[in-house]
């Protein structure tokens, strides 16, 4: 009687609590897809959300050109309220049914929000049960309200899906990985600081325009797009990216990396100036290149400058990150992990100071169809 007694008291006390949280059936409530924030100033914020709106197309398959029946529509909420405040909770009176953030997918700042700095909505989105962790953080060069609002598009699929495809197809290939999950743990994490793609809207299409780079909570630097290839190979191995090298004026080689990996080594990691080292090493493809410049004969050439040139660019990469005293690539990490005894508190004085040394190896598998 007892062990019934045992086994029953749980189910009881499950049903209870079940009884107690509320339900939200998709029919009746409005789900949102991306947040944008666009700083006003004085603390305030135009903030901006998305959601599709689940309405039969009448026909399709036909005119519709067989899109789903939720491509067709899409409605978007804006409005003037403070920064740190939830979008969804400012925006509940506006709807016709209970707004709800379980399927959100992108979370938007304009340059403006980001260089002020965005400890607020982090931790709002950091606290919140119903945010996932992959949904993706970008920062918009111009306004949020009308990157999400616009209705130029080419595609005709919710603009959140749009953007979240865009990023996530580049994020294979030159991009390292952006989703609030890498974002929170670069900006809680010691000895590292964390980054963000930029979009913006050209036209009748929205684009990748490089990584925003932060202090703490702060957008403090722009990596234009031609150095994000250089940026990822420091930071992660990688596959599918594509680097375009200008050898001589006007006389270019474009190489997709089949495979390409990094490793460090630190020497000294607790003297006022520690040496890191990376290695990195290329397994390339040739997409194109400048008329009679590669052939079985010219390719060790190429691979030779290609070495150079490739890691001449990334020790200035890291050179401009110390002198902006941020560490996207992490590298207080690296030197932690070999340093018995790290000393971590005089690390942000020393960062500035270590010298970095890259060594490139490129190995030029195929140099084109005329093999």
């Amino acid at each position: 009687m007892k062990q019934k007694a045992v086994l029953i008291a749980p189910l009881i006390a499950l049903l209870l609590l079940s009884g107690c949280l509320p339900t939200s059936i998709l029919d009746d409530v409005l789900l949102v897809e991306a947040e944008g924030i666009d700083y006003l100033g004085n603390e305030k914020v135009m903030g901006t959300i998305t959601m599709p709106n689940y309405v039969e197309n009448p026909n399709p398959g036909s005119a519709g050109a067989g899109l789903p029946t939720t491509a067709s529509m899409l409605r978007h909420l804006s409005g003037v309220t403070y920064d740190g405040k939830s979008l969804v909770d400012r925006f509940q009176q506006s709807g016709q049914m209970p707004i709800r953030v379980g399927k959100i997918r992108l979370m938007l700042f304009n340059t403006a929000m980001a260089k002020k700095g965005l400890y607020k909505q982090i931790d709002l989105r950091n606290r919140d049960p119903d945010s996932p962790r992959d949904m993706n953080f970008a920062v918009v060069e111009g306004s949020c309200r009308k990157l999400l609002t616009s209705a130029d598009y080419q595609t005709q699929i919710p603009v959140a899906r749009y953007i979240q495809d865009m990023i996530e197809q580049n994020t294979e290939q030159n991009y390292p990985e952006s989703t609030m999950e890498s974002f929170m743990y670069a900006y809680y994490g010691d000895y590292m600081d964390p980054f963000l793609p930029i979009i913006r809207k050209q036209g009748d299409h929205i684009a990748m325009h490089g990584l925003a780079l932060f202090k703490n909570d702060k957008y403090v630097m722009r990596l234009s797009e031609n150095r994000v290839f250089t940026f990822k190979m420091l930071f992660q191995k990688f596959n599918q990216g594509v680097y375009d090298y200008e050898f001589a004026p006007n006389k270019h080689i474009a190489f997709k990396n089949v495979h390409t990996d990094v490793n460090y080594k630190v020497k000294n990691g607790n003297s006022a100036a520690p040496d890191i080292y990376a290695s990195v090493n290329v397994s390339a493809q040739v997409r194109q290149s400048y008329p009679k410049t590669l052939s079985k004969t010219t390719g060790p050439g190429m691979e030779k400058k290609l070495n150079k040139h490739m890691a001449k660019e990334a020790v200035q990469l890291v050179r401009r990150f110390q002198r902006k005293q941020i560490d996207p690539l992490q590298l207080g990490q690296h030197v932690r992990s070999y340093t018995r005894n790290f000393d971590g508190k005089s690390w942000p004085e020393r960062y500035p100071n270590a010298r970095f040394h890259c060594k490139v190896d490129v190995t030029i598998r195929q140099t084109g169809i005329s093999e």
